[in-house]
């Protein structure tokens, strides 16, 4: 293997101790604080290690112009920043790896090794259109993520909870592929009636049933060309999903009614906020219809977990709500900041910005200086406190049945409720009823 690397990185400090690392385990370095001059390079070299932000502009938009001149170079590109375009585009590149500053010596020279042994191919970029917020790690992951899916066709299934965007996110492997020109057609799966479902995919003839005064066309065909979304494919009822399965598997179908049979070519992601693994345990969705909608998978993890993206997501919508309202919010003080941070933010990305433009509604003018959020923090604080007293009140050794107790009292206060109806109560809790005896006699 090579081992001669061309470090690309404007920051003399990071060369140096760069150099040095690479140098111990046997690689010979050549070091550049600038682009300039880097043709020449590499052609004694097996590698380039890129930084992304670079004071002459960007080292994403260098290795594109070194692949328009047919230098196929591997590469590794290293930064500091979170930033969606760059790191979109460095992924739709093929480059093995996009460590994150700082990193330690073993993943460096992993990722060097990856490159050298890949040789991936590099696809051409598109403009990324929409403005996305994200300054964690865990944003980090998911832009990589995101850059890849847009370079292949691959069914990309979106998991996470309910308002982290999901949607938001096909969108944009839509919006960086080469499908980008093509359409993007969502199927919203809760709001159709199961009935109706086959038609909204498919479409019907003339004639196919009462009121089929003329040929429709199906969501499937609409997005010929480009890219068909099936959001919250978790509710989609047990029956229909075998004949999703069928059309996934051919990229084909026979519109209600019809005889003649339509191919089409696009590219299928879905997304979900339930745990699709349990509902096959519990006979609710189809494993090989998983497997299918599978074949990459990105996890958008909830706001509470990623809270280093509060305060700019919190930045970005008092500047949208700003424009979008006509008011002039300078930004939001450290107390209502503290605040946002502490908040648990159950409803995730949708909820803050609800949250915000209440705020600017408010505010009008000057600096927030509250959220309105007593009423939910309350409830939340309410069950916390009583977590924290359920939990005191045990022994180490009793814990590890506390959960089994908690659901125990959960479920039974819930048939209290609802006077012992146990469909009720399953539905509820989104279990079969089977599932509700069998956690009873548990």
């Amino acid at each position: 293997m090579g081992k001669r690397v061309l470090l690309v990185d404007d920051d003399p400090a990071v060369l140096y101790s760069i150099k040095k690392v690479l140098s111990q385990q046997g690689f010979e370095v050549y070091a550049l604080e600038s682009p300039k001059g880097i043709e020449d390079y590499l052609e004694v070299c097996d590698v380039l290690l890129m930084d992304i932000r670079l004071k002459e502009g960007s080292g994403v938009d260098v290795v594109y112009d070194l692949r328009s001149k047919g230098i196929k170079k591997p590469v590794v590109f290293i930064t500091a920043y979170t930033d969606f375009e760059n790191i979109v585009k460095a992924s739709k590149l093929g480059s093995v790896e996009i460590l994150k500053k700082p990193f330690n010596g073993e993943d460096l020279i992993k990722a060097l090794e990856r490159a050298i042994n890949s040789q991936q191919p590099f696809l051409d970029a598109c403009k990324e259109e929409y403005k996305v917020i994200g300054v964690s790690d865990a944003m980090f992951e998911v832009f990589k993520k995101v850059g890849m899916a847009s370079a292949n066709d691959l069914n990309v299934l979106i998991t996470g909870e309910t308002g982290v965007g999901k949607d938001l996110m096909a969108k944009l492997i839509h919006l960086n592929s080469s499908r980008k020109d093509d359409p993007f057609v969502m199927i919203n799966c809760p709001s159709i009636p199961w009935d109706l479902f086959e038609i909204e995919l498919f479409g019907c003839v003339k004639g196919a049933f009462t009121g089929a005064i003329a040929d429709r066309k199906g969501k499937a065909e609409l997005a010929k060309g480009g890219t068909l979304f099936f959001n919250e494919i978790g509710d989609m009822p047990y029956k229909l999903q075998a004949k999703l399965l069928d059309f996934i598997e051919r990229k084909s179908f026979y519109p209600v009614g019809g005889t003649k049979e339509i191919k089409v070519e696009l590219k299928l992601i879905f997304a979900t906020n339930k745990n699709l693994r349990e509902l096959i345990r519990e006979g609710k969705f189809r494993e090989d219809l998983y497997h299918r909608i599978s074949q990459m998978e990105i996890y958008i993890p909830p706001l509470r977990e990623r809270k280093e993206d509060i305060q700019a997501l919190i930045n970005f919508f008092i500047s949208t709500a700003n424009k979008d309202l006509g008011l002039k919010v300078m930004g939001i003080s450290e107390k209502a900041l503290k605040k946002a941070l502490e908040y648990p933010w159950y409803g995730n990305v949708r909820e803050l910005k609800n949250v915000i433009y209440k705020a600017v509604l408010d505010t009008k003018a000057g600096m927030i200086e509250d959220l309105p959020l007593e009423e939910k923090e309350t409830k939340r604080t309410a069950l916390l406190d009583f977590l924290d007293v359920y939990i005191s009140s045990k022994k180490e050794e009793e814990l590890s049945y506390a959960l089994e107790e908690l659901e125990l009292a959960f479920i039974k206060k819930l048939l209290e409720k609802y006077e012992g109806n146990k469909s009720k109560v399953a539905q509820l809790l989104g279990i079969s009823r089977n599932t509700l005896n069998a956690k009873l006699k548990d």
